[in-house]
């Protein structure tokens, strides 16, 4: 009988890149929590020029105004950013609450809920609002122009909503082969719901150990993976109120 050929090495796919994580390290042994207002800040001062832009073709008739200079039933158009009160969203209370109750709270299957509403806030105020824009269209953070009015409760009555739209994108250099990049969440290492086999199996994908010579060439093109978040499990009693951040090196040249 012939003897089979030899198995055929495959070279992993290589890419440059440049690693801008260092910005967002949290410097210093101690974490005391991060504050993020100066970037709430900054994101109105920056998008309000470009929604400004906007109103001269949009709504040439209507002036624009601030929470504060409000006129109940006039027409004007508010910039401000939008913050999404949600019935659902997870608090450090529930936490303490699950530590605390002997019965399991129900978990839902998302944190979207009928009762959600929208509030727009600018360095002078914050309204709420109503009318033509539903809260589950938008998230907390974003940039709006509104047009609309005050109406005798106090809200801000939606009838049109602006948005600056995308920045203009950056031109990729093209590729003459095909690169891919691997985003995994979700591991939970050390919950009671880690699943080690799967867990080995997409390691043996990603090095290219399982499947026949054609996934193997599609795995040998798999140039990096990110880890995107839950990928490690601690039960709340062994962390003593700390924050714990892992860093995860890998490397796999050769399948």
């Amino acid at each position: 009988p012939k003897t089979p050929p030899p198995p055929v090495a495959m070279e992993r796919k290589q890419a440059d890149y440049s690693n801008l994580d260092e910005r967002y390290t949290i410097q210093g042994e101690r974490y005391q929590g991060q504050q993020y207002s100066h970037i709430y800040y900054t994101r109105l001062h920056h998008m309000r020029t470009l929604l400004h832009a906007l109103v001269p073709s949009r709504k040439p008739h209507l002036p624009v105004t601030t929470v504060l200079g409000l006129e109940e039933g006039k027409d004007c158009v508010l910039v401000g950013t939008l913050y999404k009160h949600m019935k659902l969203k997870p608090s450090i209370l529930d936490e303490y609450s699950k530590e605390r109750s002997a019965i399991p709270l129900v978990k839902p299957h998302n944190f979207m809920h009928s009762d959600d509403n929208l509030i727009l806030e600018d360095e002078s105020g914050r309204v709420a609002l109503a009318g033509a824009i539903p809260p589950a269209a938008y998230v907390t953070g974003v940039v709006v122009a509104l047009h609309g009015k005050e109406t005798s409760a106090g809200n801000f009555l939606v009838e049109d909503v602006m948005e600056a739209g995308l920045p203009p994108q950056t031109v990729l250099p093209s590729i003459n082969e095909d690169k891919y990049v691997v985003f995994v969440s979700g591991l939970s290492v050390g919950s009671s719901t880690f699943n080690p086999l799967q867990f080995q199996l997409l390691i043996d994908h990603i090095t290219g150990h399982l499947g026949d010579e054609n996934e193997q060439a599609i795995a040998s093109k798999i140039v990096r993976v990110v880890v995107a978040g839950n990928s490690v499990h601690i039960a709340p009693r062994f962390l003593n109120g700390q924050v714990i951040a892992f860093h995860f090196t890998c490397s796999a040249t050769t399948l």
